[in-house]
């Protein structure tokens, strides 16, 4: 069970300071639609959770339970270098209409952003994939509906020093970790 948890609140704090939640919001303040959103929101995230566990149980077995610790904290150090250096993008003057494009741009986000790399390294860490993916999906689920809801609004949080806090915080863990498992 510490997967689930450990997996959801990671890749919440990612998702709150990453790029995808922004993009989201914006996707609804421009277009203005909710349900289909929703849809997309929901197939992204349980497609780019289950496939960052499905590949973590193939790797899995490869990596001996020594390097284990180190993954995480590889993976977290990258998800933190991230989130500090990979600055939102521009807002769009026309977002596509193309919901297999949205549902494609977050699933890829999904499994190559922060988000990614921390379902995939819990689940190998942990040796609890589904649940990894679970806690991971349920995570981006809830920051992602939070920007379906808040639209233009999410604008207005403090979205750099979210991502400096996040992105610090997912370095910081990354070295405890190193240092805790020498």
């Amino acid at each position: 069970m510490p997967a689930f948890f450990l997996t959801f609140v990671t890749v919440a704090a990612a998702m709150v300071a990453g790029r995808d939640a922004l993009r989201v919001a914006r996707l609804r303040a421009t277009l203005g639609w909710t349900g289909p959103l929703i849809v997309t929101v929901v197939l992204a995230a349980l497609a780019g959770a289950a496939l960052a566990a499905w590949i973590a149980r193939g790797l899995a077995p490869l990596i001996p339970a020594d390097f284990k610790p180190v993954v995480v904290a590889v993976a977290l150090g990258l998800a933190g270098l991230e989130v500090l250096l990979r600055t939102p993008p521009e807002t769009p003057r026309e977002p596509t209409r193309s919901i297999g494009a949205i549902t494609l741009v977050l699933l890829l986000g999904m499994v190559t952003d922060a988000s990614g790399f921390i379902i995939l390294s819990l689940a190998i860490a942990t040796g609890e994939a589904l649940l990894a993916a679970a806690g991971g999906a349920l995570g981006a689920l809830t920051v992602l509906s939070g920007a379906i809801v808040a639209a233009q609004d999410w604008q207005a949080l403090p979205l750099k020093t979210m991502r400096r806090v996040v992105g610090t915080g997912l370095l910081l863990a990354a070295v405890v970790i190193v240092i805790y498992n020498q």
